[in-house]
């Protein structure tokens, strides 16, 4: 039985002097403290702000599993409707909005809230909270970087004997009475001019606002952009918690009042949630504008990201940005292959954020600082994971590099509430609107892990590791599922669509299939693998399973990168079963008498077919999936009429490949339309418009292209059928 969530502890006021507050670190209360005179300095004050100082220590939570952190939920009812509003009241742009209102950046600590830093390690593979009962972390602070001893910054305190930095790194906290006295007369002044001329002198720069001048008419109208920003909240806000939507609200009104008042960084988070809901959209005919747009914005926000990187993009909004634009990438399949690399920039900014360290070792921190750091760390985590498993490559994270806890289960309406916890009840059982990212944060090590053995490239694992972790995923797989059922059958009403039930199962099952892959190959000749055989083809059938759904389909058409993998790894298990159950049919009699027991199979099989052109017809411009499938089909045809198998496979390849000639140079004479006509729009916004792709860019080569290599005794799909011919 798990154990009770322990009460929230209310918050208390500041005990520590000024400086300690800044730096974060422990202050003994002393006039002046241990810390102020240990570094010589004259700063040390205390805020008095009324109340009785508490000189009871802070108790330390208790070490427990990840279940128990995932298991705590609030006492709120769940009577959310189906609507934009049921995310945090009914509103609209233009509805008037509490003055207590304020943006993300501000309330979760912006570009200036200081934090500890350094990396605390534990030797364990055990979950981040098994070691986060640890004290307070080493390393120097400044502004939204934390930093080890290796920093520049953190040398300026080991010298004893030499001159202090502390009456300028404090002086925005002198009174003016010690600033009268301060041993340096004139410091305040002068300081604050060479600030305000560095600032402007930064301000100059142009990666300080290189958005393009014509972006906002390239905006849809409200109605769609409401449309648009609701459709995204229900769906992949449900496993990558990457805003927080009363912040975003604020700012979002704000901007439909005056787009002119916008934050750049705003502006850009707004354009990558129009981009990964634009895949989502019914109108076909819309979709179709908007994923054009989309691919547009996408490059917008990917040179805002890839600019000179600056201090001040260290900051919430830029790890959202970074998120969103990751996410974008693969939903709308821009660079969707290299996500990893990406994926790797933004650890390293989140790492040198410390988000990779809990906020609990960070200081004192509100609710809402907390429960943001945590959800973008997981958030990270989850991309990162899923991108190394797309890319074939290591994820270059371990148990080892943080102990952040995973977030509580809470909606956002209760980040901005000092709530209580009510330890008299269990909310392990209570849908939220974060339990789904809860619920893939209780098995991120273990996918990580998977994704380490899958990708190894010096050797491979021995194939109990393979079964003992393939047993753990599926147990993983099945707690999902039943999680996932428990939140439909008790909060009907927290998701409108079944896009975050599909996505969250996606997200476990792929490693499943991804790791017995290899083995299940070559289960035919090794029965020893027999296990991952029926592993592996379960899991394909799960994932085929997700094209019944008609929203999530609508990704699964578009998408590339994780979005893919139903055509890149679970077709191939399907058709090496069916060709396998074909081949140990011996006779006519025998495979007519199995005919009704195979028929959901076969089903299954010509649904990927279909699946492929489909992706064809929406924009999918590599024709090896759509080839390979067929070719798979006409093999299990001509297995199943008693004709030649390699004939069938070479026809099955030609006319597959008309197929795709046709669709292809369909699509290219429909861009050119389309881009002629943007062309024009475009000369109408100004020159500083978003920039459109002109004849030039159009490759009408695309039977040349690499992506059209079909050496038949070369290709590894081919060679595979053909043996079995």
């Amino acid at each position: 039985m798990l154990p009770r969530p322990l009460p929230r502890v209310r918050r208390r006021p500041a005990l520590a002097c000024a400086p300690c507050r800044v730096r974060k670190v422990k202050c003994d209360r002393n006039s002046p403290c241990g810390q102020c005179a240990q570094r010589n300095s004259d700063l040390c004050t205390y805020t008095e702000d009324g109340r009785t100082a508490i000189n009871e220590k802070k108790s330390r939570r208790p070490k427990f599993a990840v279940a128990t952190e995932v298991s705590r939920g609030d006492a709120r009812p769940l009577n959310q409707p189906q609507s934009f509003g049921h995310i945090a009241g009914q509103w609209a742009p233009g509805d008037s909005t509490s003055g207590a209102e304020t943006g993300l950046t501000e309330r979760v600590g912006g570009s200036h809230q200081p934090h500890n830093a350094f990396l605390t390690s534990h030797k364990t593979t055990e979950s981040p909270q098994e070691s986060s009962a640890s004290g307070p972390i080493l390393g120097t602070v400044s502004k939204t970087r934390i930093f080890g001893h290796g920093h520049w910054m953190s040398t300026f305190h080991m010298a004893e004997r030499l001159p202090k930095l502390d009456p300028i790194t404090h002086m925005g906290l002198m009174t003016p009475e010690q600033t009268r006295n301060s041993p340096i007369p004139g410091i305040t002044d002068v300081l604050q001019k060479c600030k305000q001329l560095a600032r402007d002198i930064k301000s100059q720069r142009p990666s300080r606002d290189p958005l393009p001048a014509g972006i906002h008419p390239t905006f849809p109208d409200p109605a769609v952009t409401n449309h648009l920003v609701q459709i995204y909240f229900d769906s992949f806000e449900s496993c990558l918690r990457i805003l927080h939507f009363p912040s975003f609200r604020a700012e979002y009104e704000g901007y439909m009042k005056d787009p002119g008042t916008a934050k750049t960084s705003f502006v850009v988070i707004l354009i990558l949630v129009m981009s990964n809901a634009a895949s989502l959209i019914e109108d076909a005919g819309l979709q179709q504008e908007l994923r054009a747009k989309s691919l547009s914005w996408i490059h917008v926000a990917q040179s805002w990201v890839s600019a000179p990187v600056e201090k001040d993009r260290l900051s919430v909004d830029g790890l959202q940005i970074y998120c969103l634009l990751l996410l974008a990438r693969q939903v709308n399949c821009v660079g969707a292959d290299l996500v990893w690399i990406s994926a790797g920039s933004l650890m390293r900014m989140a790492i040198q954020m410390g988000l990779h360290q809990d906020p609990d070792h960070l200081g004192g921190m509100a609710l809402l600082q907390k429960e943001m750091r945590r959800r973008l760390w997981y958030t990270i985590l989850e991309l990162n994971v899923q991108a190394a498993l797309d890319s074939g490559m290591r994820p270059m994270v371990t148990s080892d590099d943080f102990d952040t806890r995973p977030p509580l289960n809470l909606n956002d309406e209760d980040l901005d509430n000092e709530m209580q916890w009510d330890s008299s009840k269990e909310m392990s059982l209570m849908p939220t609107r974060t339990s789904f990212q809860c619920l893939l944060a209780t098995s991120v090590l273990l996918r990580l892990e998977s994704a380490r053995v899958i990708n190894a490239l010096k050797e491979e694992p021995p194939y109990d590791r393979v079964i003992h972790l393939g047993e753990e995923l599926a147990t993983v797989c099945r707690n999902a599922t039943s999680s996932i059922d428990h939140h439909k059958s008790v909060a009907k009403s927290l998701w409108p669509t079944e896009f975050p039930y599909s996505w969250c199962d996606h997200l476990h099952r792929r490693f499943l299939l991804c790791l017995h892959l290899p083995y299940a190959a070559k289960a035919a000749h090794n029965p020893i693998n027999s296990y991952s055989s029926k592993a592996g083809l379960e899991a394909a059938l799960y994932l085929v399973s997700l094209l019944d759904d008609e929203i999530y389909r609508r990704l699964l058409l578009v998408g590339g990168g994780m979005f893919r993998d139903i055509l890149t790894s679970g077709a191939m298990l399907v058709f090496l079963e069916l060709i396998t159950q074909l081949e140990n049919e011996s006779s006519a009699f025998v495979k007519k008498r199995n005919q009704a027991r195979r028929e959901p199979l076969l089903e299954d099989a010509r649904n990927l077919v279909q699946y492929a052109q489909d992706r064809l017809w929406y924009g999918e411009t590599n024709v090896k999936s759509y080839v390979f499938v067929n070719m798979a089909m006409g093999q299990v045809d001509a297995i199943l009429s008693n004709s030649s198998t390699k004939d069938a496979i070479v026809k099955s390849a030609s006319e597959s490949l008309v197929v795709c000639h046709g669709i292809l140079r369909s699509t290219a004479a429909n861009l050119l339309s389309r881009v002629t006509m943007d062309t024009n729009v475009a000369c109408g916004i100004g020159g500083d418009a978003v920039a459109m792709p002109s004849i030039d860019d159009i490759d009408f080569d695309f039977m040349n292209d690499g992506n059209m290599d079909f050496g038949l005794a070369g290709s590894w799909f081919v060679r595979q059928w053909e043996d079995k011919a």
